[in-house]
């Protein structure tokens, strides 16, 4: 089985030492740093995992130049033996070749096309501090677009061992209702029609279980309408669907947003915006999961799209 422990989340971030701080000083996180190629690079821990940072156009994130959730890296003891072993599984390897790792140790990227655009590495185990803790618990999930949820359920759980925690999905329906009212000097009628419902929005969300949190995938699925999303103001099932649309059309299907896992959402979110944070949400909003959420605007967070989530164990 894979997936008991993350090594990393890795970040880019349009401004790396800033992003770091921010992280450490507004989020609680714990800092710490790692090696790469004789230079340092900025390690947060929360909760089981930790965030790795590197910015646009670093070769350790193929020299990317979009912001935000790169890939993350399930840690194995033996990275040779694991290569092997889950190429047996039927899991093939982007190029076969074992890259640098964090901390001296070695990667290797899952296959692309088995992962739909989930750069996901299998890579050796990295030392980090351990999390002191704050009003974040943990990272709650990974917010992914995808476009082949059965892939996913086949490549990450079938073959290698990761649980499927549960689905949802996510429609929102809209019915329009006519309203007449006619009048005359002897009399005055209503009536009100009801026309066909329309599906506007409608997702379907896997939660796969990757060390203390989940990927969450999310894969439209066919509506009659795509609602754009401006992402300046609070969303809904539309506005969501709308991200979803944008994100797949632009970039295609992959990882792009990280969540963390707090109790008093209000509270916190309140508490972001008087540090001088731009809120998308305001006061938590209704989630997947019974959840409640709230996003802070990336131009806030140096391109690195954030939420928090308050939410029930189910």
């Amino acid at each position: 089985m894979y997936g008991a422990e993350v090594a990393y989340i890795a970040l880019v971030a349009a401004d790396v030492e800033a992003a770091a701080k921010m992280f450490e000083k507004d989020y609680g996180l714990t800092r710490s740093t790692k090696k790469f190629d004789g230079r340092q690079v900025p390690m947060l821990s929360v909760g089981e995992t930790a965030l790795a940072i590197f910015a646009p156009g670093d070769p350790y994130v193929d020299g990317t130049p979009h912001m935000g959730v790169h890939h993350f890296a399930l840690a194995v003891d033996d990275l040779e033996n694991a290569i092997d072993d889950i190429t047996r599984r039927g899991v093939a390897f982007e190029t076969g070749k074992v890259e640098k790792s964090l901390d001296d140790g070695k990667r290797a990227l899952l296959s692309l096309k088995a992962t739909n655009g989930i750069r996901t590495y299998v890579s050796s185990r990295i030392d980090r501090a351990p999390y002191k803790g704050g009003f974040i618990e943990r990272v709650d999930h990974l917010g992914i677009m995808g476009t082949d949820n059965p892939i996913c359920v086949d490549t990450y759980c079938t073959r290698l061992g990761l649980e499927l925690t549960g689905e949802q999905f996510d429609t929102e329906i809209q019915t329009p209702v006519e309203h007449f009212i006619y009048r005359n000097p002897r009399t005055e009628r209503v009536v009100t029609h009801t026309r066909q419902s329309d599906v506007v929005a409608n997702v379907h969300d896997l939660f796969i279980l990757a060390g203390d949190w989940d990927m969450e995938i999310i894969q439209p699925m066919n509506t009659t309408k795509v609602y754009r999303a401006s992402g300046e103001h609070a969303g809904d099932t539309m506005q969501d669907h709308g991200v979803v649309d944008q994100f797949l059309r632009t970039r295609g299907p992959g990882l792009h947003h990280i969540a963390f896992r707090v109790t008093d959402i209000d509270t916190h979110l309140s508490r972001l915006e008087n540090a001088g944070y731009n809120m998308i949400d305001r006061v938590g909003r209704r989630g997947a999961r019974l959840s409640r959420i709230g996003f802070i605007h990336p131009k806030s967070t140096h391109k690195i799209l954030t939420h928090l989530v308050e939410r029930p164990d189910l």
